[in-house]
C-alpha cells in the first residue's frame, strides 16, 4: 500500500496527546449508504456509525471509492477529533490526529424554514430502519438550499465537518458545499439535498483494531 503524503498528515490541533485516544478495537453497528451523481453516473458510498457514542468511521473502500492511497480509515469523534489511520514509508501502521472546532459547534435550531413536505428515506424489504424527513429551506450565509432533514438520536456534526479539515487530500463525495454544523442542530441528518439521498440505514458489525497502529505525536 502506498504512503500517506506529508500534507495529509499536517496536524491541526494543539495540546492534544496520543493518550487522548485509547488504542483499542472500535465497533460500528450501523451503515449509512448514500447515492449521488458523478460524471453523469449514479454512485454510492457508505459511512459507519456507533450510535451510542456518535463515533463515525470512513473507510478507503466504502467512503473514498478506494482511491485514497495510503489511507485506511478515518475515525470521527463527537468532540471534534479525527483519527486518520494509514501506512507510512516503511509499511508501518500509523495514526495521526486532527482537530476540527466546527464539529463541536452548538447550533440551537435550524437556520431556515420548513416547507411543509415530508418524505420517507431508506425504504427496504429487509426490516431495516427508515427515516422520516421534512423539507427545509436552509439559509447558509449567502446561499439557500432545500434539504430533507431527519431528527436522529446521534450527533451528525463529525460527518459534516470532515470535509472542512485543512491538510487532507481525500474528501467525502457529499457534504462539501455547506458547513451544515453552522446551520443545523447536531441531531439533524441531511438525508437529501437534491444531488444525493440516503439509500439505506442498515445494521452491520464493522471493527477497527487500533492496537497495531503507532500514534504519532502532534507536530509543532
Amino acid at each position: 500500500m502506498k504512503t500517506i503524503h506529508a500534507p495529509f498528515l499536517i496536524v491541526l490541533l494543539f495540546g492534544i496527546t496520543c493518550a487522548s485516544f485509547a488504542q483499542k478495537t472500535l465497533k460500528f453497528t450501523e451503515q449509512l449508504t448514500f447515492s449521488y451523481q458523478k460524471d453523469g453516473q449514479k454512485k454510492e458510498f457508505s459511512v459507519y456509525l456507533d450510535r451510542r457514542s456518535s463515533i463515525w468511521l470512513f473507510t478507503n473502500a466504502d467512503s473514498f471509492e478506494g482511491t485514497a492511497d495510503g489511507l485506511e480509515f478515518v475515525v470521527a469523534y463527537p468532540n471534534g477529533k479525527y483519527l486518520v489511520g494509514g501506512i507510512d514509508d516503511g509499511d508501518h501502521k500509523i495514526c495521526q490526529t486532527f482537530d476540527m472546532p466546527l464539529a463541536r459547534k452548538n447550533t440551537p435550531k435550524v437556520s431556515g424554514k420548513a416547507l411543509g413536505k415530508t418524505q420517507v428515506f431508506g425504504k427496504n424489504n429487509y426490516g431495516w430502519p427508515t427515516l422520516k424527513a421534512q423539507l427545509f429551506e436552509i439559509n447558509a450565509g449567502r446561499m439557500t438550499q432545500e434539504v430533507f432533514l431527519s431528527t436522529v438520536a446521534f450527533d451528525c456534526r463529525p460527518l459534516y465537518a470532515y470535509n472542512f479539515l485543512l491538510g487532507i487530500e481525500h474528501y467525502l463525495p457529499i457534504f462539501n458545499q455547506i458547513d451544515y454544523s453552522s446551520y443545523l442542530p447536531k441531531n439533524q441528518l441531511v438525508v437529501s439535498d437534491g444531488t444525493f439521498k440516503l439509500e439505506s440505514l442498515s445494521p452491520t458489525e464493522y471493527f477497527i483494531d487500533l492496537r497495531p497502529y503507532r500514534m504519532l505525536p502532534p507536530k509543532k
